[in-house]
């Protein structure tokens, strides 16, 4: 498993997140979610948590 494949993996256990996908050509992540059942905090730290895992750091940010 890649690092792209445990960061998806990690965010869709959480509740409230409804799809992940992956950008390889501008290496970026696009999550859907209920804003209700889960805040975007979480979102950062699962996404910073599993690349821990994987021996990456990421430093989650939103993009609008």
């Amino acid at each position: 498993m890649g690092c792209p494949d445990a960061v998806r993996a990690e965010l869709l256990r959480l509740p409230g997140v409804m799809s992940v996908s992956y950008n390889q050509e501008q290496d970026y992540f696009s999550v859907s979610f209920e804003s209700i059942m889960v805040e975007v905090a979480a979102i950062f730290a699962a996404v910073y948590n599993a690349g821990r895992q994987m021996g990456q750091e990421y430093l989650p940010a939103l993009i609008q």
